[in-house]
C-alpha cells in the first residue's frame, strides 16, 4: 500500500517550471521531494561543489598532522621539524585550494 496516496495536479507556467528545475537541480532532490521539504518547512540547501570533498580531505590530512604533531610535543617536549614542515605543506595546500575554488 502506497503511503502517499493523495494527488494533487499543480499547473505552472513555463517560467515557474524552469525554476522550479533549477532548484531541484541546485539541491539534487527529484521535484516531488523537493516540494514535499518545503511543504515540512525544512530548509532546502544546495548540493556541495565538487571541490568540497577534496577540500576536505587536505583539512582532514592537516588535522591529523596537527593531532600527531601535539602528541610528540607532548610527550617529548619539542616537535620535530620534519612534521612542522609537513603540517605547513599540506596548510599551504589547502590554502591554494582554497583560493582557487572559491
Amino acid at each position: 500500500m502506497r503511503k502517499r496516496d493523495h494527488v494533487i495536479p499543480l499547473r505552472l507556467s513555463s517560467r515557474e517550471l524552469r525554476r522550479l528545475q533549477q532548484q531541484c537541480d541546485a539541491s539534487g532532490l527529484p521535484r516531488e521531494e523537493y516540494l514535499r521539504s518545503l511543504i515540512a518547512g525544512a530548509e532546502v540547501r544546495s548540493r556541495p561543489c565538487t571541490h568540497h570533498a577534496d577540500l576536505l580531505r587536505k583539512v582532514a590530512g592537516l588535522c591529523n598532522n596537527a593531532n600527531q604533531l601535539t602528541r610528540v610535543a607532548n610527550a617529548t617536549g619539542y616537535a620535530d621539524q620534519t612534521s612542522v614542515e609537513e603540517m605547513t605543506r599540506i596548510a599551504r595546500q589547502v590554502w591554494i585550494e582554497v583560493k582557487e575554488n572559491w
